[in-house]
């Protein structure tokens, strides 16, 4: 029985368009006349000859005459199975080119020119595909359904890395971030290579020696696994990339939203990207459940059963809102040129107001309360008595400020006899309001006398 080789299947290896037995006998890599190995590149809008790249002169965009590196490309590979999973096209290739030269049933010399299979892997595949099917010579091709045919892969330029100005407000937003480089301007744990830059070993070592600059060996490789786990992490969640839309979204979010992100954040290196995301999402589901739940509520309290009603209901509320203020902001301007109905008027409304805690201000302030600042730890504040205490937390002014002002006021006072208020603030220059408080407390605390108070 005459044994099944690749000229008897019509196949002529040094004739084929892409060769997949031997890479010598395909053409040269232009770009740096290495042999093409696979997986390599052709070239399509290329058609006057078969323009192959490797994958090197590839990646760095080699250009040669009238090929262009934007060109439309293919990967070619014989990596795939042909036959028998476990078989590539290009070990299939080889057995029958080896069966040529060496023969059926040589199948050691069959295995060393294959090279990826012994010589009993080669004689049960031979057996089972070559010789066992139903339509000899030819080998039976599984079924399985029709193959897509991939389009050519087209060019899309990754454009350049961002590179903001050391200064500005990007540079600070992606925290020292190369991204050229894919470094940081300080690294974690910067001072790593300090330890072993004087690290040196030598044939006459002691034992000891030698284990104790292992350890240190040890211990900077394990740096610079946390230093690229970091990155990894940095990277995959797009903490570093201010362009990216994830930023541009959650730039988008509400404030409570934006809390939750940060409090999530720590979480981030734990799981994956998407699973955090999915997490954030049901928080924020959560949170907008509770507060349509809380709604309900609401009014299901007000006597509200139909989805129609609550639109009217949240238009009655705001109007209620809004209501006494505009009415109380009317009587007002009707007495604003009698002067003694607008203080009766206040005075009736003052009484109102002090009897149902329901009904607001006249006029609400828009103004902010300022909130007192805590004095106990700061210096100078055992020279102060508890009244002062009291008055530069409400006031504001730290202990030793509070004392060079007082200081410079009585000596004015001592030095003159008298002191008003236009001169203490030529003296104290500081918020004339402060300084007005300061005038009034130091005449009210009997350290300094004045005819007038009022400038």
């Amino acid at each position: 029985m005459m044994p099944i080789t690749s000229k008897s299947l019509g196949i002529d290896i040094a004739k084929a368009k892409y060769p997949v037995v031997d890479p010598a006998d395909r053409d040269p890599c232009p770009g740096c006349s290495s042999y093409l190995n696979e997986p390599f590149i052709r070239c399509i809008d290329c058609d006057t000859e078969p323009y192959l790249l490797c994958l090197s002169c590839f990646a760095r965009g080699f250009e040669n005459g009238k090929h262009k590196s934007n060109h439309k490309y293919e990967i070619i590979t014989g990596s795939f199975p042909l036959l028998e999973y476990g078989w590539s096209s290009a070990e299939e290739m080889r057995l029958l080119d080896s069966l040529s030269d060496c023969g059926a049933g040589n199948w050691s010399a069959v295995a060393k020119q294959v090279r990826t299979k012994t010589k009993h892997e080669c004689e049960g595949h031979y057996v089972k595909c070559y010789i066992l099917n139903a339509r000899y010579p030819l080998p039976e091709l599984p079924c399985r359904p029709a193959a897509k045919i991939c389009p050519p892969i087209p060019f899309k330029a990754s454009g350049e890395p961002c590179r903001p100005l050391p200064e500005s407000h990007r540079a600070q937003d992606m925290a020292g971030y190369l991204a050229a480089r894919g470094d940081f301007t300080e690294e974690y744990l910067n001072g790593a290579e300090w330890g072993i830059k004087d690290v040196h070993f030598a044939p006459d070592d002691w034992p000891v020696l030698k284990s104790l600059k292992l350890e240190m060996v040890k211990i900077y490789q394990s740096r610079l696994s946390e230093r690229k786990r970091r990155k990894d992490i940095m990277r995959t969640h797009g903490l570093i990339n201010v362009n990216n839309h994830v930023m541009q979204y959650l730039r988008k979010l509400a404030n409570y939203e934006k809390e939750l992100e940060e409090k999530l954040r720590p979480l981030m290196r734990l799981q994956h990207p998407i699973a955090h995301d999915k997490i954030f999402a049901g928080f924020c589901v959560e949170h907008r459940l509770i507060k349509r739940v809380q709604k309900l509520k609401e009014y299901r309290k007000a006597g509200i059963t139909s989805h129609r009603v609550t639109k009217l209901y949240e238009k009655l509320k705001s109007t209620r809102r809004v209501e006494p203020y505009s009415s109380c902001l009317t009587e007002i301007l009707s007495y604003k040129n009698d002067h003694a109905a607008l203080l009766q008027w206040l005075h009736r409304q003052s009484l109102d107001t002090s009897q149902s805690s329901t009904l607001g201000p006249v006029i609400p302030s828009s103004r902010k309360s300022i909130n007192p600042i805590d004095i106990s730890d700061l210096p100078g504040v055992q020279k102060l008595s508890t009244i002062e205490k009291e008055f530069c937390e409400s006031c504001r002014i730290v202990p030793e400020a509070f004392l060079r002002y007082k200081c410079l006021l009585v000596s004015e006072f001592e030095r003159s006899g008298t002191l008003k208020l236009s001169q203490a603030r030529t003296i104290v220059k500081i918020d004339v309001n402060k300084t007005r408080r300061l005038f009034d407390f130091l005449v009210k605390q009997g350290y300094v006398n004045t005819d007038s108070t009022t400038a």
